[in-house]
């Protein structure tokens, strides 16, 4: 075997070496973003194998066409394995192939001085110089992938809202940003293949500073890339903030509406106990006279004109009161049999405001589901434990919770997503308010939702 085809070898299995971590980097790059792990695998070994064959088949096509190959297959793989939020896997697809480009621009630079200090040193020992081209090959896979690792890294760390349903719209505004950087290094690639079919050298051999070009140009578009992610998590953040506290606001008036209505009701039972010994007088008088229809007419009048609050709990506060009655009346109307065990804890520094939008949303939510199964049922209670207050809803669900497992909440069901699926969002933020949380569990056709807050002292 000839020096050439050991050099060839060595080269070849760098390559496919490099192509192998950087399948696994692709798979683990994924596996946030996708339901099941073995998704994330498939990608990955797909991306393997989809490069390693177009690196080894020899077809007239530069890299740069090879990689846009990988990753359209990439992308379909992606999709085919998890047909869930399509435009973000073809947002993470686009990112993919700017990241290897990123971290090939970078490395050159580097490869350049490894190259001068190893190889390229060493002419007059053919076999030392051939150890050395292989220890610089090691070099370079290790720099390139430790690259990628770190640019995975770092956007994943950026992009925290992983499971979120991304728009049409949104890809299109996100994405322009990277088609332009892409844009940018192919006519970088196209002058600098001209350059070298014009001249006879690569361009870097006459001028240097090329590298230093591309590289900054890489590290540039990366930066870019990463402010594009963090400035659409922000504007999403932005709009979930404001969704919440329309709906908080919104349940807020509502509370306050019921409880300014029981008011009312309250001050008229005031104001009829205080003539009750009048009624009575009136009463007497009636009975002694004899007149016992006119007593009868009488007291139908005043039991007509009293007003009796319609509340069908007793949990030892008024907002509490009011939205068990009300949602235990709408759970009622729907067939839903209702069990209430609720019990408002002893501490004066809860607010009840905050306890009532997490009883509202939670037997909102528990209505919506148990309206659909036989049987249909829900139990309310709610127990202190120490300085732990815990607020339990149970119902009968007949589909199965698809919980994210990244927020540890479920996804809304409805077709607006955009506009709904913040009551969980809501019922979290209070409940984090009392340093605590909630928490959603299904056992068998029973979903079991629990929010527990820390009383101060």
């Amino acid at each position: 075997m000839s020096m050439d085809e050991m050099w060839g070898i060595a080269n070849t299995i760098s390559v496919i070496v490099g192509l192998l971590i950087s399948g696994v980097l692709v798979a683990r790059f994924y596996n946030p973003f996708v339901i099941k792990k073995m998704s994330a695998i498939l990608i990955g070994a797909v991306f393997f194998a989809t490069m390693t064959i177009l690196y080894l088949i020899p077809l007239p096509m530069s890299g740069d066409i090879a990689y846009i190959i990988g990753v359209v297959i990439l992308c379909a793989v992606s999709v085919l394995s998890d047909r869930r939020n399509v435009p973000q896997k073809i947002f993470l697809s686009v990112t993919v192939y700017m990241f290897f480009w990123i971290s090939d621009a970078v490395s050159a630079l580097p490869w350049t001085l490894i190259s001068d200090l190893t190889y390229l040193r060493e002419e007059s020992d053919m076999n030392k110089q051939f150890i050395l081209f292989v220890v610089a090959l090691i070099m370079l896979v290790l720099i390139e992938n430790v690259l990628l690792l770190l640019e995975t890294l770092i956007f994943k760390k950026i992009y925290k809202r992983k499971r979120e349903q991304m728009q049409w719209r949104e890809l299109s505004l996100i994405v322009s940003p990277y088609v332009a950087i892409i844009i940018g290094y192919w006519i970088c690639s196209f002058l600098s293949d001209a350059y070298a079919d014009a001249i006879g050298e690569y361009i870097r051999s006459s001028y240097p500073v090329y590298d230093v070009v591309r590289a900054l140009f890489g590290i540039i578009a990366f930066v870019a890339s990463i402010t594009v992610v963090y400035s659409y998590q922000e504007i999403k953040r932005h709009e979930e903030d404001a969704m919440q506290s329309v709906l908080v606001s919104k349940q807020m008036e509502e509370l306050s509406e019921h409880v300014h209505t029981m008011e009312k009701v309250y001050s008229d039972v005031r104001s009829v106990r205080h003539d009750i010994n009048n009624h009575i007088m009136i009463l007497g008088n009636l009975l002694e006279k004899s007149e016992n229809d006119e007593a009868i007419r009488y007291l139908n009048e005043w039991q007509r004109g009293f007003p009796v609050p319609e509340l069908n709990a007793r949990t030892g506060n008024p907002v509490t009161d009011i939205v068990i009655s009300e949602k235990m009346r709408e759970g009622r109307e729907v067939g839903i049999e209702f069990v209430s065990d609720f019990h408002y804890p002893d501490s004066t520094k809860v607010e009840s405001i905050d306890i009532g939008i997490i009883l509202s949303n939670a037997l909102s939510n528990a209505i919506r589901a148990a309206s659909s199964s036989d049987n249909s049922k829900i139990e309310v209670s709610a127990w202190t434990n120490n300085n732990a207050y815990l607020i339990q809803v149970k119902n009968t669900f007949a589909g199965k919770l698809c919980i994210d497992t990244e927020t540890g909440l479920t996804e809304t069901t409805k077709r607006d997503k955009e506009r709904h699926g913040y009551g969980l969002l809501n019922m979290k933020r209070i409940t984090e308010k009392y340093y605590g949380t909630i928490k959603l569990e299904q056992d068998n056709d029973i979903v079991i939702f629990t929010a527990m807050l820390i009383l101060p002292e």
